[in-house]
């Protein structure tokens, strides 16, 4: 049996194997909507960050998380507003926003259940200055900040999968923007709908024509062509509210390299650390060049 981080657990022989047996009783009630770490739910776990971690460190984090339920249009984190929550996405999807005026706004990435909102508080940043608004309604796994910042000092695995996250995140953002500035729009809305097929592991994008032109900082009618023409070469079918992908590859062929470099695909992921970096750096540099070549 594992404890929570920084909690002593009290057990006496013979005693039952429940996660919450001998909890301190303030804790507990403090606690008391935290999940079961059974072997089931911690296996069931679809966060990628979180199977990232072996599962005896997985085991005494799980009693520190509490299950909720992400609502299309919520936001879950204000600009300029203390980050009290880390939410482990484990459906669904969030659009990450930066301010371009008092009124206006625009997406700079988006997380699914490959990560976390609220991550930057792993790095001692307890203010956002970006919004995080849930894009496609699912789930998540929240921990307050306080039982993260006790669980990252007292396991080192936590705070590096999450600093490995940050970094990934900083690599894609910039990443997209240099996509922005070069690549036709036809190849980012293949890019965005790949990613957010990626990161929903769904076919099935509950996104409007309006949030794709304010994710891709462009008006509606940009989208309204760009759809007509992908839906004519059976790309995808779409009904009011709904893109369901039908070819991925033919998406792929028309996405750039940047799509590519930014990647988070879990069908790829049993390649080894070393190589996994190796290729990612390629990717990289062939969509750097690409850009170099076409600018």
């Amino acid at each position: 049996m594992f404890a929570p981080f920084g909690l002593q657990v009290l057990v006496k022989v013979g005693a039952s194997s429940d996660c919450t047996l001998g909890f301190d009783k303030m804790w507990i009630a403090q606690h008391e909507s935290g999940l079961a770490c059974s072997d089931e739910t911690v296996t069931l776990t679809r966060n990628l960050l979180l199977r990232s971690l072996p599962h005896q460190d997985l085991e005494r984090l799980y009693p520190l998380l509490q299950k909720v339920s992400l609502t299309p249009r919520r936001v879950l984190q204000h600009a300029g507003v203390p980050i009290e929550h880390l939410y482990f996405i484990e459906e669904g999807l969030v659009s990450v926003l930066a301010k371009t005026d008092e009124r206006n706004a625009v997406e700079v990435w988006l997380i699914g259940r490959e990560g976390a909102v609220g991550s930057t508080v792993a790095l001692g940043i307890k203010t956002s200055i970006l919004s995080h608004f849930v894009q496609i309604g699912g789930s998540a796994l929240k921990i307050g900040v306080q039982d993260l910042d006790r669980a990252m000092s007292e396991n080192s695995r936590l705070r590096a999968a999450l600093h490995d996250y940050l970094h990934a995140t900083l690599m894609q953002s910039s990443q997209s923007a240099a996509c922005s500035l070069r690549h036709s729009f036809l190849q980012r809305m293949a890019r965005w709908l790949l990613t957010a097929q990626d990161r929903s592991d769904s076919d099935e994008l509950p996104i409007t024509q309006e949030v794709l032109a304010r994710s891709l900082g462009v008006r509606r009618p940009t989208v309204t062509g760009a759809i007509k023409l992908l839906e004519g070469r059976g790309v995808f079918g779409r009904k009011r509210g709904l893109i369901r992908i039908l070819d991925r590859g033919a998406l792929e062929q028309i996405a750039c390299r940047c799509y590519r470099a930014m990647c988070f695909r879990d069908a790829k992921g049993g390649r080894s650390e070393a190589r996994r970096k190796w290729l990612l750096a390629l990717s990289v540099l062939g969509c750097l060049l690409e850009i170099e070549l076409f600018a």
